[in-house]
């Protein structure tokens, strides 16, 4: 199950590496406690950070893991984004090519746009 906070006081941030948070697909997967990305927290507790790419970052990625999902009692459903626009300096662990072209709806764009001033 995705949560947004813990007994431990962390408090987990769900779409952070988005555009535009609202204008975005998500689908409910099942995330497996095997992902490749979990990470435990101190006092124990699995999970799968958000940002993570779902399943896998190879060519069988579909999406990105919208919020931070807890896979200490196992696999829990979470939300994975499959079309939008991502800030890619903010995912945890940037998309190999292969998974940045199997992820054909989603858009990669660096968080800081280069401006030019004119003086």
């Amino acid at each position: 199950m995705s949560f947004i906070g813990g007994a431990n006081g962390y408090e987990f941030k769900a779409g952070d590496f988005l555009a535009n948070n609202e204008d975005c697909t998500r689908l409910t997967k099942t995330i497996s406690a095997q992902h490749a990305q979990v990470r435990t927290n101190a006092d124990g507790s699995k999970y799968v950070p958000a940002g993570a790419i779902y399943p896998a970052n190879d060519a069988t990625a579909i999406g990105i893991v919208y919020e931070d999902v807890d896979v200490t009692s196992g696999a829990m459903a979470g939300s994975v984004v499959t079309e939008g626009v991502v800030y890619k300096d903010k995912l945890p662990t940037a998309p190999v090519t292969a998974a940045a072209t199997a992820m054909s709806g989603i858009k990669f764009i660096d968080s800081t746009p280069s401006i030019t001033r004119p003086y």
